[in-house]
């Protein structure tokens, strides 16, 4: 696996998780872990930081 394919890769898995939190706050689903309550501003941030660094990543491909 050449440079560039790793980057790929990892810039689509970012990517993906970033949509998972978008698509959670879209239809407003609940996430519980071990009986706690996610709150919804966790996706927020789960958003933007996965997104940002897909992003970022994408750029090193040049």
């Amino acid at each position: 696996m050449n440079k560039n394919n790793l980057i790929t890769a990892a810039a689509v898995l970012f990517f993906l998780v970033g949509a998972a939190h978008l698509i959670r706050i879209f239809y407003g689903w609940d996430v519980t872990i071990n009986q706690c309550e996610i709150p919804m501003w966790v996706s927020f941030i789960g958003t933007a930081i996965p997104l940002y660094l897909a992003k970022s990543i994408l750029k090193l491909r040049q």
